[in-house]
């Protein structure tokens, strides 16, 4: 098991990041987003081992990986999907969503559907203690939107943090927008 590496970054794609370690280029699925190139790094990994691959999933802290781990083991949600949950909500926004049972807002992730939403709350529901909600509140309407309006996981999460929840949706939505814009 490979539970932690630290490189240099020297490439990155989408969901996708090579980092160079020893002189070898270890292909680590990330929920990271803003990295440079040439930037020393530490990941926090999980290897998946599939009949047609091996593939390397990485964090940025253990907590995050530590979901991740608690996210794959529902029946239903692999380890991309998991991938996809911990991108496009923050790890406290995505424990409040299950802890309060906010099946609709996990179902918005692409790849899970009702069923599969429903699941996840009741599985892990009780499960998530161990874990904090407090460093952000949950603003599902504006990520709802922003993904009804074409926006991808990425630059969602990036503004999403940036706006106050506190607005009213429609400044919300023009503050987010005005965000990606820069």
């Amino acid at each position: 098991m490979i539970a932690q590496v630290s490189g240099t970054l020297i490439e990155q794609k989408d969901k996708e990041l090579v980092l160079e370690v020893g002189g070898i280029g270890y292909c680590i699925f990330t929920n990271t987003i803003k990295l440079n190139l040439g930037e020393k790094i530490t990941l926090y990994t999980e290897l998946i081992i599939k009949d047609d691959a091996h593939e390397l999933y990485g964090f940025q802290t253990k907590e995050e990986k530590d979901l991740f781990k608690i996210l794959i083991g529902v029946s239903g949600v692999g380890p991309k999907t998991a991938l996809q949950m911990l991108t496009l909500y923050s790890l406290p926004t995505l424990v409040k969503i299950i802890k309060t049972a906010d099946s609709k807002s996990i179902a918005l992730v692409s790849g899970i559907g009702k069923k599969t939403s429903e699941k996840v709350v009741i599985d892990l529901k009780d499960k998530l203690d161990k874990f904090s909600e407090t460093q952000e509140r949950t603003n599902t309407d504006l990520v709802e939107a922003l993904l009804s309006l074409g926006y991808k996981d990425a630059q969602i999460r990036l503004v999403a943090g940036l706006v106050d929840a506190k607005l009213p949706i429609e400044k919300q939505i023009t503050e987010a927008l005005r965000q990606i814009q820069k």
